[in-house]
């Protein structure tokens, strides 16, 4: 069964219209539900649009290929293959999309190994995740880029890639981990 944003028409590279400064967003869960909670939260930066979705790590890696994404959201635990080597595979394509692995499995394992696998970031499906997205998207994708650094350059030919600002280590978000850890 196909969710409300996997509905959504996509549109391949360069032929969307979206404006400048657009954070073109592939979202990948298992849960509907979920998926659609995550699109809810990160619409709430006015640069993301939703350019795709899918439920299964195949799909997403697939669709995510295809519709070159500036930003990939994926679960850990999908049917099909899991968000770390969703992640691994991108990472190995010419200019690979930022990669964030949201799950709601809270082990270091897990973290080790979604970062193990390049995900940019790793954001725990608890607490307020919605600001913690956003403060991610905002640490990566950070608004006050020149104009002209902030087209991707699939959406204009003639603009020079989204370059979005690097961190010296990867974004590591595990509150929970933290405070068990301190008590």
């Amino acid at each position: 069964m196909k969710t409300s944003i996997e509905k959504l028409q996509c549109f391949p590279p360069g032929n969307d219209g979206l404006p400048t400064r657009t954070i073109r967003t592939f979202l990948a869960d298992d849960s509907p539900l979920l998926m659609t909670l995550l699109a809810r939260m990160v619409s709430k930066d006015k640069r993301v649009a939703i350019v795709g979705s899918a439920t299964d790590g195949r799909k997403a890696l697939c669709n995510a290929s295809t519709l070159g994404p500036d930003l990939v959201i994926t679960d850990l635990h999908m049917p099909g293959m899991d968000g770390a080597e969703v992640a691994r595979l991108l990472k190995k394509q010419p200019n690979p999309p930022i990669v964030f692995v949201a799950t709601s499995d809270d082990t270091p394992e897990a973290q080790v190994r979604s970062l193990a696998a390049g995900a940019d970031a790793f954001l725990v499906k608890a607490g307020n995740l919605a600001l913690r997205l956003l403060s991610a998207i905002q640490e990566f994708f950070p608004d006050d880029l020149e104009p002209n650094d902030a087209e991707p350059k699939h959406l204009f030919e003639s603009a020079p890639p989204l370059q979005p600002r690097k961190m010296q280590h990867k974004w590591q978000i595990l509150e929970h981990h933290t405070y068990e850890n301190q008590n």
